[in-house]
């Protein structure tokens, strides 16, 4: 691997993202049709929220408002917690061609999981008389989030919404942002809706009704048939749309595993862990060294920019469109066009990744994508878990707290949560979203690019991990020089140690065999 010349292109490339994105929006159809309307949007502090409210500002500067639902937390205030918002380094670049963007963000206090969202009666009635547009992205994404919970954000909050739009005055189009894997219960997922085994507002009387203590107990047979209540709830959540959406303006795009952006506003960037990323990052930092995963499977990976484009081209098609008797459904998925498996995906990680080292690492890179479960479980006991405890011995001696132990059981659940995606995959079709594509004009496909089939994964590769390095782990390029030594060494006992271990097995297999011999 050329790893000092790839590093270097990483960063030439690094720098040149940090240009301002100017979106030269003349002759777009998308955005002369956000000229003077006023956008409600759920879920605009989560990654894609901030990637959905920085676009919109900057690709249709004649937007009238945009309203963000946003709840207090960890004792922050609505206020404090959209302060900190603005000051994202994924609304510098916005920043610096419109100082004043912030003035056109407004806030209604609310909490997704609470009835009609939280909102007030003065909240409601400033969506029903001024919003033209609704985009609901708001959803727990916890994999092991307790039924009760799952569905009163990811069901109830949808069927509410849905409600409050029924009253909407200028309503022109709802955006519902599901999942790709809402129907992972199905080999082959069409744009299409399924049949469930239970209607949303049995599920919510359900969980209304029901003691939590017997709801947990009784959830693994409430989900069957899907891994986690995440994807169980809105495959519910779909049904609301459904039956609440029908008369209504409605489209639902469903997005496979989002990843970090590819080019905008800023390149390779992210501010979570979930999903690909969080295997990245600890195969990156050497703490995750296996996990349960088919190499050959498709890695159904989409960057968040690319998702965001595809909703507000969504969002504009279903307002030209006026259908308020059928629902659009779009599926946004890679492997139908651009398929990338996990290996391949993970090669170029590391042949981008490994000259770009971070200052945290623990160890260096050497994971290992196991599909056979027992194999992956020895390798757990002997790589994660066996030099967790020997760690924490050593912390203990040099009176430290103990804190690898701790650290490789978060990992391992979120391994166990996440492996079910990368040892299966699913044949998706995504028809209506080409077709929306190749719909869009030339100089929106341009402003608001979202082919998968046109996406470079080599290209993409390039300063993934740098931004991953930058944006999730909080360690800036500069420290790359100090990190390297640090790595090497890593490297030179990981090799040290697989000698030994391999002389070691050589040495038994050798004095076993001589005593059969003798």
């Amino acid at each position: 691997m050329k790893t000092h010349s790839d590093a270097e292109e990483s960063l030439r490339l690094w720098r040149e993202s940090s240009e301002v994105k100017w979106c030269p929006h003349e002759g777009s159809k998308i955005a002369e049709f956000y000229k003077d309307k006023t956008v409600f949007v759920t879920g605009a502090t989560g990654f894609l929220g901030k990637l959905l409210v920085e676009k919109l500002l900057r690709a249709c500067p004649d937007i009238e408002a945009i309203y963000i639902l946003v709840r207090p937390k960890k004792g922050e205030d609505e206020h404090t917690r959209v302060d900190k918002l603005y000051s994202d380094q994924i609304f510098s670049p916005l920043a610096k061609l419109y100082p004043k963007f912030q003035h056109k963000i407004s806030i209604l206090k609310g909490d997704a999981s609470l009835p009609n969202l939280g909102l007030t009666d003065s909240g409601i009635s400033t969506i029903t008389e001024n919003v033209h547009v609704i985009f609901h992205i708001a959803a727990t994404v916890r994999f092991d989030e307790k039924i009760n919970v799952a569905t009163a954000i990811n069901v109830r909050g949808t069927r509410d919404l849905l409600k409050i739009a029924k009253q909407c005055k200028h309503l022109e189009s709802f955006v519902h942002v599901s999942t790709a894997y809402a129907n992972c219960n199905q080999s082959e997922i069409k744009e299409v809706f399924y049949k469930l085994p239970i209607t949303a507002d049995e599920l919510i009387e359900m969980v209304e009704t029901t003691p939590e203590k017997t709801l947990i107990e009784e959830t693994p047979k409430i989900i069957q048939g899907w891994p986690n209540t995440y994807t169980f709830t809105k495959a519910i959540a779909e049904d609301v749309v459904s039956h609440y959406g029908r008369g209504l303006p409605v489209c639902m795009v469903r997005p496979a595993i989002v990843i970090a952006t590819y080019k905008e506003p800023l390149r390779s960037w992210i501010d979570n862990l979930y999903g690909a990323t969080g295997i990245v990052v600890g195969a990156g930092t050497g703490l995750l060294r296996t996990i349960h995963c088919d190499p050959n499977k498709s890695a159904e990976l989409v960057p968040g920019d690319y998702v965001i484009n595809n909703m507000i081209a969504a969002s504009y098609q279903t307002a030209v469109d006026k259908n308020t008797k059928d629902i659009p459904i779009y599926n946004y998925v890679s492997s139908r066009e651009n398929r990338e498996n996990w290996e391949s995906f993970m090669f170029k990680c590391k042949k981008w990744g490994i000259g770009l080292p971070t200052t945290r690492c623990v160890w260096c890179y050497s994971l290992t994508l196991n599909k056979n479960y027992f194999v992956h479980f020895l390798y757990t006991v002997f790589l994660h878990l066996l030099p967790a405890l020997v760690m924490d011995f050593g912390l203990l001696l040099s009176r430290q707290k103990p804190i690898m132990l701790k650290i490789y059981k978060k990992i391992i659940k979120f391994e166990s949560v996440i492996s079910h995606f990368c040892s299966n995959e699913w044949k998706f079709y995504n028809d209506n979203t080409q077709a929306l594509w190749k719909g869009c004009s030339s100089a929106d496909q341009k402003m608001f690019p979202f082919s998968i089939k046109e996406l470079d994964w080599n290209e993409y590769q390039k300063t993934h991990c740098l931004g991953l390095r930058t944006f999730v782990i909080k360690d800036d390029p500069s420290t790359i020089p100090q990190a390297k030594p640090k790595w090497r060494r890593f490297y030179l006992a990981h090799k040290l140690l697989k000698a030994v271990f391999y002389f070691v097995i050589v040495y038994m297999l050798y004095s076993v065999l001589g005593r059969l011999i003798s």
